[in-house]
């Protein structure tokens, strides 16, 4: 007959303490905060460790009974005593969020007043009273960062910071509850096995707002950082196409657009006419009347132009003083704008009380429908601003 099978012994029973079980928990807590902070240098993570670190202190001293009811209640006193720090250092964290400095002036002041009184209270104090101050001050201190956080949620739109603050306000629930508890001296470990059960979850839950938090602050500033580095290239680019004395765009711009322009022009039948300025007298007045004056004549007039066309059109200092403006219109158009332009500066030269002679010559082209490039009709422009400046008659005698 074949051997009789042996029977597949039981597992033995274990027992899990409350206690260690939270102490191991929070220790795992602390030590993903730890790696996470390798990611997030910030000092609110650090007071999050440091609050982990303290609750796995506390649950490891309260885990186990003690035969001296003295010795008992030292021990008891100093785990409240971390109990509270860890209350007040998830406190600090909200108040630094996102890495703002801190004074440690009055926390480190109401640390040390509460270690005199758990580390003493207990020679002096019945024990029930002992024990029922550290779950009321912690409920306090847990009130209060649940109002943090919430304000916190308010300020940055950040889910986690409201689940944190939902984690917050259960406990401090527990706490008051524990509290009261501790005041009748008959309690017994059920009571505060459950509430410490219950404390387990909500920890899981404020673990879980505190790795939400870090990532949705951590992806903010990324949104923050792209903004200014798409900001910072805008103001790059902007200046590599803007002359910086008359802010007109220069050469370099027109030749991004204008392959797009003649495109446009050449698709859509959309007229295109270049109008081509140049300042009368100007070397004599920049001679004779300093550089600084020459600058101001030139700002004066790029401000002007700017300020005459629509958004669609374009005013470039082309170089010196000469200034090419390539606009959406017909060839009559842009012959009445020239003239517009002329009769418009005078006032402006006027108002801006510059020289008497100063004055534009300008001249206009339309681009023909199969136009490769705007080269010609450049050339074209500037043929007639030449006539123009022929065709004034006005004696040029000395400048005032």
């Amino acid at each position: 007959m074949p051997p009789q099978a042996q029977a597949i012994p039981s597992p033995l029973p274990m027992t899990i303490s409350p206690g260690m079980f939270a102490a191991y928990g929070a220790l795992v807590a602390a030590a993903v905060l730890m790696i996470l902070y390798l990611y997030r240098g910030r000092a609110f993570v650090v007071y999050w460790i440091g609050s982990w670190l303290l609750v796995a202190g506390s649950m490891m001293l309260v885990a186990r009974g003690y035969d001296d009811i003295r010795l008992g209640s030292v021990v008891l006193g100093l785990a409240q005593l971390l109990g509270v720090w860890s209350a007040g250092l998830m406190l600090l964290a909200a108040e630094a969020f996102p890495d703002d400095p801190l004074r440690w002036t009055t926390p480190l002041k109401v640390a040390a007043a509460t270690a005199v009184w758990f580390l003493a209270g207990p020679w002096v104090l019945p024990l029930n009273v002992m024990l029922s101050t550290g779950p009321a001050l912690a409920a306090i201190l847990f009130g209060w960062a649940s109002l943090r956080y919430f304000r916190l949620g308010r300020r940055t739109r950040h889910i986690g910071a409201y689940v944190i603050c939902g984690g917050m306000v259960l406990t401090c629930a527990t706490s008051a509850a524990a509290a009261s508890v501790v005041i009748d001296a008959q309690f017994g470990a059920a009571p505060f096995n459950r509430l410490l059960t219950f404390n387990i979850v909500l920890s899981m839950f404020v673990a879980l707002g505190m790795q939400l938090l870090v990532f949705e602050d951590m992806t903010d500033e990324l949104r923050r950082t792209n903004r200014e580095l798409a900001f910072a290239n805008r103001e790059v680019k902007n200046l590599a196409i803007t002359d910086p004395l008359t802010g007109c765009h220069n050469r370099r711009f027109f030749e991004e657009i204008e392959r797009r322009e003649i495109q446009r022009h050449r698709r859509y039948g959309a007229p295109l006419s270049i109008v081509f300025a140049d300042v009368n007298h100007f070397k004599r007045f920049n001679d004779t009347m300093g550089h600084e004056m020459g600058d101001r004549i030139l700002t004066t007039i790029g401000a002007f132009l700017r300020r005459q066309v629509r958004e669609s059109d374009y005013v470039i200092r082309w170089g010196g003083d000469e200034f090419l403006m390539i606009l959406t219109c017909s060839y009559g158009e842009a012959q009445r704008k020239a003239a517009d332009l002329k009769v418009a500066f005078e006032r402006e030269r006027v108002a801006g009380s510059l020289p008497d002679r100063l004055g534009l010559s300008i001249g206009v082209a339309s681009a023909p429908v199969d136009a490769d490039s705007l080269a010609e009709t450049i050339r074209e422009a500037d043929s007639r601003m030449y006539q123009d400046k022929m065709s004034d008659r006005r004696p040029e005698s000395s400048v005032q």
